[in-house]
């Protein structure tokens, strides 16, 4: 029985030069790489380092303090990068340079909007939870790197979905059989229900960030992420944790408000409104 198609064996460095190499993938890269040093280091260590005045809202739950830390999910939590670049080497290897490149410039686009939109809701307020004192490891880039302004929404969250819905996407249009389509497709699921569950576990999220993270991806893509996408993942995190089942509700129920109060505006101003219920509830 032949092995089913996985893209854990794929090499994120071999991708990359790839993209580099082809004008439209390298110009999609370029793009998204400005995006992500203007609107997620540079945005945010402007108002670290006061050269920028945005206000700061804890958006810590009483839920979080349920969720042990648990360090050892930090490679977890990391692979979030290699997560979303995968499936394009695979797309590659098994489809030939001109699906590499379609699919390629597809998910460039869309990740980028991703930072681009999200980037609208932290000009107009940052946020940030109470991480540990912990300093070991690869949490020592985490905190020298990250000066944890930009957690509602989570673009990990983002990021990760947007990998599992697009690429599942992918696989269908590229006419991908059934049982590699059925494995690639969990795999991407699953990984993208480990990383969600670890930004909470190295407390890097509260569980507020979560809803606003999977209501943005509605609004980004409605047709690969509906409310019954979102209910299935939401369903899929914490399964033995003792407070996964109130966890679970309240990330179903903020994403449903969301949904409802959200209907006739950008989705940004949704996200916007949210942050300032939770700082007038924390003040």
């Amino acid at each position: 029985m032949p092995d089913l198609a996985t893209t854990r064996r794929e090499s994120v460095p071999a991708i990359a030069l790839r993209a580099l190499r082809h004008p439209a993938t390298a110009l999609g890269v370029a793009r998204f790489v400005g995006t992500v040093l203007k609107d997620f280091f540079a945005l945010q260590f402007a108002v670290k380092l006061g050269l920028r005045r945005v206000p700061v809202v804890d958006v810590d739950h009483p839920l979080d303090a349920r969720i042990p830390f648990t360090p050892e999910r930090i490679a977890t939590y990391l692979d979030f990068i290699s997560f979303w670049i995968r499936p394009l080497g695979w797309i590659a290897r098994t489809h030939g340079p001109r699906a590499f490149v379609t699919h390629g410039v597809r998910f460039l686009g869309l990740i980028d909007r991703c930072y681009r939109e999200a980037a609208e809701v932290y000009r107009a307020g940052m946020t940030t939870t109470r991480r540990p004192r912990y300093y070991r490891g690869r949490f020592r880039v985490i905190h020298l790197f990250d000066p944890h302004l930009l957690c509602v929404p989570s673009l990990h969250v983002m990021v990760v979905v947007l990998a599992w819905t697009q690429y599942r996407r992918s696989f269908a249009e590229l006419g991908v059989p059934d049982a590699d389509r059925s494995a690639l497709t969990t795999e991407l699921f699953d990984g993208a229900v480990d990383i969600t569950e670890s930004v909470l576990l190295i407390k890097q999220h509260s569980v507020n960030c979560l809803p606003a993270a999977l209501y943005a991806m509605t609004r980004i893509t409605p047709s690969e992420v509906s409310p019954a996408e979102v209910a299935a993942f939401t369903d899929r995190l914490f399964p033995d944790l003792e407070a996964g089942a109130e966890i679970r509700a309240h990330i179903a129920a903020t994403y449903a408000r969301l949904l409802e109060q959200g209907a006739d505006e950008p989705w940004p101003a949704t996200v916007q409104r949210f942050i300032r219920e939770l700082s007038g509830a924390s003040s």
